[in-house]
């Protein structure tokens, strides 16, 4: 039984594009709907990176080919 096989390969596939390309339509007509809003709290500044860098840890581990 081979190891890799080519159904098995990485990169960006339907699913892929299609969550990025609803990211970006969030992104950019989410806030027209919003009305005025206040500036985050520190704490809020504080908790995004480490929120951002626990997913690309969480992210990067996942997608490492496992061996069996």
């Amino acid at each position: 039984m081979e190891k890799y096989s080519d159904e098995y390969e990485y990169g960006w596939g339907v699913g892929s594009v299609m969550a990025m390309l609803l990211v970006v339509g969030c992104l950019v007509f989410l806030p027209l709907g919003m009305g005025s809003v206040a500036p985050p709290s520190g704490l809020l500044l504080l908790a995004l990176p480490v929120l951002l860098a626990a997913i690309v840890i969480f992210l990067s581990q996942a997608s490492k080919p496992h061996d069996h």
